[in-house]
């Protein structure tokens, strides 16, 4: 490893979307931040990471997907094999499957969605934690939505009480909640633990209908994952500021 890379950053589902978005804007504005881009397609992680590595930013991929044990833990193993340690994790991994297919029930609507959004990010979390432990000044950062909060959802004046997406916008609130989990249990350990709403973002996952840019969708989650020993704790927001719970 080079001696000019401090600190070193994991992105779950990291080769596309608002993660790809997170592994570009830091390598570009955080030269001494490596990138590894978690992706669970070991070919599109290794096209990402090369596509930016030959623009010469510090960027790798591993193998990852968050719905399988076995390979969460061989990534683990890989990255400690070669870093020892993990600086800074991005659960970004996430999918939206409501009203995608009429025919899914909502048992398996809600079992996919979870599985994924918060069963993956928990079970990276806990996976990682060993090597989190070992950086000076550990980062988690959790992408989540304001879709998720709880507030908005009961205000039935907000706009966003109306998009009825029930496993993507629980799944969210259940994020926030895993997060808090982490901050607490991680306080007293000099962990930085946040959730970072990225906004309305043109993705694969929106159908690319959303008006954000992934590189506006990166600028929070970005900030978050370079925060220094008197950044915040324990909150979610977005790049304007505090939402709601």
């Amino acid at each position: 490893m080079s001696s000019s890379i401090n600190n070193i950053v994991l992105i779950t589902g990291g080769n596309q979307g608002i993660g790809l978005g997170i592994a570009k804007k830091l390598a570009i504005e955080f030269p001494g931040y490596h990138i590894i881009i978690g992706s669970r397609n070991a070919s599109r992680g290794v096209e990402a990471a090369s596509s930016l590595s030959s623009q010469g930013l510090s960027v790798s991929s591993v193998q990852l997907d968050v719905t399988d044990d076995a390979s969460i833990a061989a990534a683990r193993e890989a990255i400690e094999t070669k870093y020892q340690r993990l600086d800074v994790l991005i659960n970004n991994a996430g999918i939206a499957l409501d009203g995608q297919n009429g025919d899914i029930t909502m048992r398996r609507l809600l079992h996919l969605t979870y599985d994924t959004n918060i069963f993956g990010a928990a079970a990276v979390t806990e996976e990682f934690l060993p090597l989190l432990r070992k950086s000076t000044l550990p980062r988690l950062v959790f992408i989540s939505s304001v879709m998720g909060s709880l507030a908005s959802a009961a205000d039935f004046e907000n706009p966003l009480s109306k998009m009825l997406l029930p496993a993507y916008n629980s799944s969210k609130t259940a994020l926030n909640m895993l997060m808090l989990h982490y901050a607490n249990m991680l306080s007293g350990e000099g962990f930085k633990v946040n959730s970072c709403c990225p906004g309305y973002i043109a993705t694969n996952m929106t159908q690319f209908r959303g008006p954000g840019t992934t590189e506006q969708g990166a600028i929070n989650a970005c900030r978050l994952a370079t925060l220094g020993k008197d950044g915040e704790t324990g909150t979610f927001s977005s790049k304007e500021g505090i939402i709601k719970w």
